[in-house]
């Protein structure tokens, strides 16, 4: 599936909308890349959360899908759930965020994103 929108939904009831578009609707994710090509930041005081990758073979407004997993009582669900156009695939992780940033051996190490490699010195 050509693009993906992620939101995370914390126990506290706080739902993020990670990947942001200047038209709100899906990204492009190739397959292999890190989303945007970026690491993400969860709020350490958030709690537990349970991060949620729609991916799709279309653009899906991203505050249409935010609104109705925010609305959603049940902690789990299928794309079914949701009125979405097109092919819709969830992952759902389960992740606790932490205080440190240092890599954990196995995990991916981002590279600088295109601006900081750009503004090196030298």
């Amino acid at each position: 599936m050509a693009y993906c929108l992620v939101l995370t939904n914390s126990g506290k009831g706080v739902v993020r909308q990670l990947t942001m578009s200047k038209n709100n609707v899906s990204v492009k994710c190739p397959a292999g890349d890190p989303v945007l090509g970026q690491a993400f930041r969860i709020p350490v005081d958030e709690g537990p959360v349970k991060i949620h990758v729609f991916f799709s073979d279309q653009r899906l407004e991203a505050g249409s899908v935010a609104n109705q997993l925010n609305e959603m009582q049940k902690p789990s669900f299928s794309p079914i759930d949701f009125r979405l156009p097109g092919k819709v695939v969830v992952e759902t992780i389960d992740f606790i965020p932490s205080e440190t940033n240092e890599p954990r051996p196995g995990t991916l190490v981002p590279g600088p994103s295109e601006p900081a490699a750009n503004n090196r010195p030298g």
